[in-house]
């Protein structure tokens, strides 16, 4: 469904595609944030909202008879929309972000909202290093992680790149690796 110029759903499959018949189904990769986000930034606090949306009017039913419980689920209504509009918003980063790994390349689609959406190509000349970073528990548990990104950048706010939460991080840095074409061992042993 593509909804202005800036909020495509079909745009990740689109740019995949497209890429994989310019460089070849080997030479491309892409990858978007793991199911442990969808989880604990979506379906957690949905499923939070709505048990105390239910428990709350649970308890106002039994305690207010008449017309005042009709204000009270308006009140519960308009307080629901408050608390799921950021939930919304991590679910579009969830389905919409993504990355696009190519020879020579890694380019980086961020949907932020309907209106805005930011794009980032990194040079495989600028990449300095690419680290992973496992520093939570359950990234541990699911084989999630952020690949960390260092490059040469000329521009101050692209100097560090991360990708958050992304599964099987070490598979992901092996393939970014080869699909871009560097050698980062040589630049991770120090000369004598």
């Amino acid at each position: 469904m593509r909804i202005f110029s800036n909020f495509d759903t079909k745009l990740r499959e689109q740019t995949f595609q497209e890429y994989q018949s310019k460089y070849g189904v080997d030479n491309v990769l892409c990858f978007w944030r793991s199911r442990l986000y969808q989880v604990y930034k979506v379906i957690f606090p949905l499923l939070s909202l709505v048990f105390f949306t239910v428990l709350g009017l649970i308890f106002f039913y039994k305690r207010l008879w008449g017309d005042y419980f009709g204000y009270i689920v308006v009140a519960f209504l308009i307080i629901d929309i408050v608390f799921a509009f950021p939930m919304v918003t991590k679910y579009i980063d969830y389905k919409m972000d993504f990355v696009i790994v190519i020879p020579n390349s890694i380019m980086m689609y961020a949907q932020g909202g309907i209106f805005k959406r930011n794009i980032v190509t990194i040079s495989a000349q600028s990449i300095k290093t690419i680290s992973l970073q496992k520093s939570w528990f359950l990234y541990s548990v699911f084989d999630n992680g952020d690949i960390i990104i260092l490059t040469e950048g000329d521009n101050e706010h692209y100097g560090e790149i991360v990708l958050r939460r992304i599964p099987r991080v070490e598979k992901r840095r092996n393939q970014i690796v080869k699909v871009v074409g560097i050698d980062l061992q040589a630049d991770q042993n120090p000369h004598p």
